[in-house]
């Protein structure tokens, strides 16, 4: 698991902005998965449908700006977390992008230097990475840059992100590695690890990894590939279960995953290992279901309408002649581009296009091309294709979305086929709404109260079509929008999953960097085991 950190906004970057509305970064996540949450810093007021579309006669650009009531909060600079240089006042999108490029280049020259690094030079295995049972049995999830335990031979990846495979190579040879198949092509493909080494779990099924110790994998709800892992060990006839494991890897939790873990589990779990990614009351977005659904149709009315027309706007501009001038020679309105990691984010993609009706172009040119081909199986059959003209979907890096200058050059080559660009911006970290800011919760009853309210609350569950609207910027060439997608559990979420499923013991594996933090989760272990106490949720 990624190590992370919670940071805030400068209080000069408000200052910089006055157009628009500053997030304060909440955490930044350190490697691959690029999943840097934040929350906003402002209280913004709620402004009403007709008010948006009001704005758009009007000069500036449609998007929220700051309220002269709202309140700032000042904080520290925000550095990137691999070349440690000052990212504060870079765009969301320009953090990410720039991350994703850090990354990369640190992730090589690792790689490099523990081709002749000896073991003695890895750290310890931690505790958080063992899982351990009754009979002494040991397995690893997610620790594979640490020194060799000898003890331990069998090792789980929850999915293909490089802070969770990180310490893999060529030469790994410290046991067999569990995974899906999606991952464990993955891990072949850039590593040629031996294939003797690596083992596939086929998803949703009992898998014996010990004489009496079983593995089922289910889907995370993450990446392709991604799974969590229930383990179970059993008595010597393989009758009755005496402990049982979670581990969540990165999830993103919903009613699916926990009725299929209350149904697997006769008991209460023993421990449960847990994405604890945004338990920080605040982070609150809408269900992938509903982001997905607005977000596509928001696109098939783009495409229908010409984006222009949609946001009636009437200025006599540049756009406008360019645009009348070319519509007769393209072949679509719009050129939706996706913004996506290395792997993950695709669905969003694939809402859109099955909206639309159309496929996915991704360049056979393109890293990203090698990658996709390992893991094909992930989307609709027929739906990735190598010729532009079949498709006004394009998969994307985040930092070809990071400026106008990168959408000029992307575009460049494909100006004759489509009209405008729209791009989206997957990430669950721009939304806000009434439980952005909660009240302070000294006590337990107080935290109680706040579960109860936030989980019989499901306004929240649902994007608002304005959301996404009123960031239109009459005056750009090119619209970008962020839309609050993501794939970790949000705050509500993780409350839900721990008074939903039933459990001893609860383990962060995310934000432990500070002896405060691993003290405010811990509270709210013991906030969701009393509300299962009382029978308010769970099991009856």
């Amino acid at each position: 698991m990624s190590r992370r950190s919670i940071v805030q906004v400068s209080s000069s970057d408000v200052r910089r902005r006055r157009s628009g509305v500053v997030k304060s970064t909440k955490k930044q996540r350190k490697l691959s998965e690029f999943d840097i949450p934040t929350a906003s810093s402002l209280q913004v007021r709620q402004r009403s449908f007709e008010e948006v579309i009001v704005r758009n006669n009007q000069d500036d650009p449609i998007i929220i700006e700051e309220e002269e009531e709202e309140e700032v909060v000042a904080i520290k600079e925000i550095k990137c977390p691999i070349c440690q240089i000052d990212i504060t006042n870079f765009e969301i999108y320009q953090k990410e992008a720039h991350a994703e490029s850090c990354l990369e280049k640190s992730t090589e020259a690792a790689s490099k230097r523990s081709l002749t690094a000896s073991a003695v030079s890895r750290p310890k295995l931690p505790e958080i990475k063992i899982l351990s049972f009754v009979n002494g049995h040991k397995v690893v999830v997610d620790g594979f840059n640490f020194e060799r335990d000898p003890v331990i031979s069998q090792y789980f990846l929850s999915h293909f992100h490089s802070d969770h495979y990180m310490g893999l190579r060529k030469s790994w040879d410290h046991g067999t590695i569990y995974a899906s198949q999606i991952t464990v092509d993955l891990m072949i493909n850039k590593f040629n690890i031996n294939r003797d080494l690596v083992r596939a779990l086929p998803m949703n099924q009992e898998t014996w990894i010990w004489a009496n110790i079983s593995v089922i994998p289910l889907d995370a709800n993450h990446c392709p590939g991604a799974t969590v892992f229930l383990f179970q060990e059993w008595d010597d006839r393989r009758r009755n279960v005496v402990k049982q494991i979670l581990h969540t890897g990165d999830f993103r939790s919903n009613p699916q995953l926990i009725s299929r873990l209350n149904s697997i589990c006769p008991t209460a779990l023993d421990q449960v290992y847990l994405d604890t990614t945004y338990l920080i009351p605040g982070f609150h977005f809408p269900s992938q279901d509903s982001v997905l659904s607005v977000t596509s149709r928001f696109a098939s009315q783009l495409a229908e309408k010409g984006i222009r027309q949609f946001f009636n706007d009437s200025q006599q501009s540049i756009f406008r002649f360019i645009a009348r001038s070319t519509a007769s020679r393209t072949l679509y309105n719009c050129l939706f581009l996706v913004g996506t990691y290395t792997i993950g984010k695709e669905k969003l993609a694939i809402a859109i296009a099955e909206a639309l009706n159309t496929k996915i172009f991704v360049s056979k040119k393109s890293s990203r091309h090698k990658i996709i081909s390992q893991y094909l199986s992930y989307f609709p059959e027929g739906l990735i294709t190598h010729e532009v003209e079949q498709s006004c979907v394009h998969l994307v890096p985040l930092s070809t979305l990071r400026s106008k200058e990168s959408i000029d050059l992307y575009f460049k080559e494909h100006s004759k086929i489509y009209q405008d660009v729209v791009g989206f911006i997957p990430t669950g970290w721009t939304f806000t709404n009434k439980f952005a800011k909660p009240p302070d919760l000294p006590t337990q009853e107080s935290r109680i109260q706040y579960c109860e309210q936030l989980l019989q609350d499901h306004q929240n569950n649902t994007l608002d079509l304005r959301f996404i609207l009123k960031q239109y910027k009459k005056h750009n060439r090119y619209q970008i929008f962020n839309v609050p997608y993501s794939e970790h559990s949000s705050f509500k979420d993780l409350a839900l999953f721990g008074t939903q499923v039933h459990s001893k013991e609860i383990l962060a594996t995310v934000n432990l960097h500070s002896l405060e933090r691993i003290k405010d989760m811990h509270q709210w272990f013991k906030t969701w085991q009393a509300m299962q106490n009382r029978r308010c949720y769970g099991r009856r």
